[in-house]
């Protein structure tokens, strides 16, 4: 149970992770719409996801070590 305590992401990149998913499933949908715009919110998405996930990632390094 204390392994499952420690894997939980902070706050702030959680925020970036469920933003990104949400991004990524707006721009997937608009772009099967073919839509103006999808591009961005595709990438948007994506950047946010990447940025919440390394957050995420260098938290737990950062726990570890300590």
């Amino acid at each position: 149970m204390a392994y499952v305590r420690r894997m939980r992401p902070p706050k702030p990149a959680l925020t970036l992770i469920l933003l990104g998913l949400v991004g990524l499933l707006l721009g997937v949908a608009f772009k099967l719409n073919h839509l103006m715009g999808a591009e961005r919110l595709f990438n948007a998405g994506t950047l946010a996801l990447v940025v919440g996930l390394l957050s995420w990632v260098f938290a737990l390094v950062r726990k570890s070590g300590s």
